[in-house]
């Protein structure tokens, strides 16, 4: 059974849970040079329009190669989280592979989407949802060309409802939708991170909410709430990372809703 992973850091902690399954997102793989952490890391999508404009680009296609910009020691793809910079031929080359990957998705059988936040820098002359802040000198050298979205929930809500009636569309019949536990580290806006890692998450589990209550193909899997309701037990020292015991509870026991025990 082939299955697609989709989000932010935890749904890489998901994966690699799921023994037994295909998974064609862990076919991607780069150099320790371009991301110290796990090998296909840099496919982490944390916000809904990363998320709706991967999965549109799938049987649409997009121009993203001036989404690579230049930095001080090389260049940066701005539609991935993080990662070293690299040459401007090895982004390209980079965005390539990504792409393939993204094309097994209507190969798969199921799609897990972990939800992550909804503080999203929008590039206005591509209409594209980035994963990082633009360099401060591209930004300023833009004239307005990038732009700070805080998603309210009808916007949220828009963007993913796109993105599981594209993937309904492959003849996926079952998508499970869950919200990342990992609270945000900080924030862009003029609030304590604390108050905006709550109003994100009440947002994405709203919209998580009604996409269950739309499609029959959708089913809501409660990570978020088995983690947080755990007073904290549930976290590492940092109080950010899940513990991996934890991770692993939680994917046992998706696997025992979700598949044949046989």
């Amino acid at each position: 059974m082939r299955v697609f992973t989709i989000g932010s850091c935890f749904a890489r902690n998901i994966e690699e849970k799921l023994t037994g399954f295909d998974l064609p997102t862990l076919g991607f793989k780069v150099p320790r040079s371009e991301w110290w952490a796990r090998p296909n890391g840099l496919l982490n999508e944390y916000n809904p329009g990363s998320m709706r404009d991967r999965i549109w680009s799938i049987r649409h296609g997009r121009e993203t190669s001036e989404l690579i910009v230049p930095v001080l020691n090389g260049w940066v793809d701005l539609l991935l989280h993080s990662g070293s910079p690299v040459t401007k031929q090895r982004a390209s080359e980079r965005q390539q592979e990504i792409d393939n990957i993204y094309r097994e998705l209507p190969k798969c059988d199921a799609v897990i989407i972990t939800l992550g936040l909804i503080e999203a820098w929008f590039c206005k002359s591509k209409a594209a949802y980035l994963n990082q802040m633009p360099p401060i000198k591209v930004a300023s050298e833009s004239e307005g060309e990038y732009v700070l979205r805080q998603l309210d929930a009808a916007e949220a809500y828009d963007l993913l409802d796109q993105t599981i009636s594209e993937i309904i569309s492959f003849g996926i019949g079952r998508v499970i939708v869950t919200v990342s536990p990992v609270p945000l580290r900080s924030t862009f806006l003029e609030i304590d991170a604390v108050l905006a890692n709550s109003y994100s998450k009440s947002v994405l589990r709203v919209c998580a909410q009604r996409l269950y209550d739309k499609y029959r193909e959708v089913d809501y899997f409660p990570s978020y709430e088995i983690v947080t309701t755990s007073l904290g037990r549930s976290y590492e020292n940092d109080n950010i990372h899940v513990q991996d015991t934890v991770v692993e509870h939680i994917t046992n026991y998706m696997m025992e809703l979700y598949t044949d025990p046989q």
